[in-house]
């Protein structure tokens, strides 16, 4: 399975860990993710990538991929962008988000009560995917 993992990368990256071994774990199963450079310490756009490259880039990836993974625990127009997209697009999709947070995830994704979307509160990077694997995401 082709796996869009994503994650902020210009805001707060406070679950950066969390993505680092969700990533490894969900290549662990045998999935491909397609999006490894989320968890890279220098960013695409400050090794002079240009915006509209990535912009792209993430298009493209968006849909080749089968499922999305959104870690969604710290804000990030991006991945609410990518989220949307993924979504409107009609693919499975799951919002990862740490017991800790959520009390300050939007209301807005909270909400969403489509049947592509699986919200996913988590205490470890085990754990999730765990329930995800349960909900044949992964």
């Amino acid at each position: 399975m082709k796996v869009y993992l994503a994650a902020p990368m210009r805001g707060v990256r406070g679950a950066l860990p969390e993505v680092r071994e969700l990533l490894r774990l969900i290549e662990g199963y045998g999935h491909e993710v397609l999006t490894k450079h989320v968890v890279d310490d220098v960013l695409d756009v400050d090794r002079g990538v240009p915006p509209r490259v990535v912009f792209e880039r993430d298009i493209q990836l968006l849909e080749e991929a089968d499922v999305m993974v959104a870690e969604v625990s710290y804000p990030s127009l991006g991945v609410g962008f990518e989220l949307a997209y993924f979504l409107m697009r009609g693919k499975p999709a799951a919002g990862l988000v740490l017991e800790s947070r959520l009390g300050s995830l939007s209301a807005l994704i909270q909400g969403i009560t489509w049947p592509n979307f699986h919200l996913v509160v988590y205490a470890s990077p085990q754990e999730a995917v765990e329930r995800l694997r349960s909900k044949n995401l992964l």
